[in-house]
């Protein structure tokens, strides 16, 4: 008996000049759509995402993650007798993923409850422990809102995204904020991952000014999806040398694929 699986086909995040994500294009039946491929960067001219460029990053800890998860999948996914080794493989990835996609899918929702409550508009009530703690936070350090949810695009080191939250703080203060959720245990330290910085950085220096970079206070909020009600804000002491290593990046993701998005703006 066939076992019917769905295909996961990864989207490229893409931008145009003037911000419009670009992530998906029509397919050429028009009958549905396709993600964008580097080619169609290269003829429509995008912008690769923050995220996209540091995705050239080796991440040893996530490579040895996903190498478990096959492996565990495989024990709980046994192979029929009539199966291919090829389809009995796709099986097994697509059930190693599939918290993957249920966390990807929590993590939208209280993304999206967090926007509305920023916004001072009503969320889903099953979102409260998630949100309640973040915005008692903001009340409690006082940051005063400045944009959310802000398409950046940085021609000059040739490359774009969505910021969370800008905000101002103090008397002269500035800064970013970037929800992530995360699984958590009890008692145990909620730490970033250096792309993280990096990707703030970008943020903050395109949004705030290269030359404001060095007062930014980037911090990224994560919020726990195992123990609800727990949230923590980590700081990173050192935008400026995450912004000056995000630039190498972006200079070796030019090299590696061969295209040089700065070029739109010089057109």
């Amino acid at each position: 008996m066939a076992i019917l699986t769905k295909s996961k086909v990864p989207s490229g995040h893409w931008y145009r000049s003037d911000g419009t994500p670009v992530h998906k294009l029509p397919t050429a039946d028009g009958r549905g759509e396709r993600a964008t491929t580097i080619g169609d960067a290269r003829r429509l001219g995008l912008y690769p995402s923050v995220t996209s460029i540091l995705g050239i990053l080796a991440k040893p800890g996530l490579e040895k993650w996903k190498l478990d998860q096959v492996a565990l999948a495989s024990l709980r996914t046994p192979k029929t007798p009539n199966e291919s080794v090829d389809y009995w493989c796709t099986r097994v990835r697509d059930v190693a993923f599939e918290q993957v996609e249920e966390a990807a899918d929590l993590g939208t929702m209280i993304h999206g409850a967090l926007e509305l409550a920023m916004a001072g508009e009503p969320y889903a009530d099953d979102m409260r422990p998630y949100v309640e703690p973040v915005m008692a936070w903001r009340q409690e350090v006082g940051i005063q809102i400045v944009e959310r949810e802000v398409k950046l695009v940085n021609r000059a080191e040739g490359f774009a995204g969505t910021a969370d939250v800008l905000f101002r703080f103090g008397r002269n203060g500035v800064g970013i904020l970037d929800y992530k959720t995360r699984k958590t245990k009890p008692g145990e330290e909620v730490l970033s991952y250096d792309n993280q910085a990096m990707q703030l950085a970008a943020y903050a220096a395109t949004y705030w000014g290269e030359e404001n970079i060095g007062r930014v206070l980037a911090a990224n909020v994560f919020i726990s999806t195992t123990e609800p009600g727990r949230m923590a804000v980590v700081k990173h002491p050192d935008p400026k040398r995450d912004w000056e290593a995000f630039k190498m990046i972006a200079a070796l993701w030019r090299y590696q694929k061969d295209y040089d998005p700065r070029q739109q703006a010089a057109a």
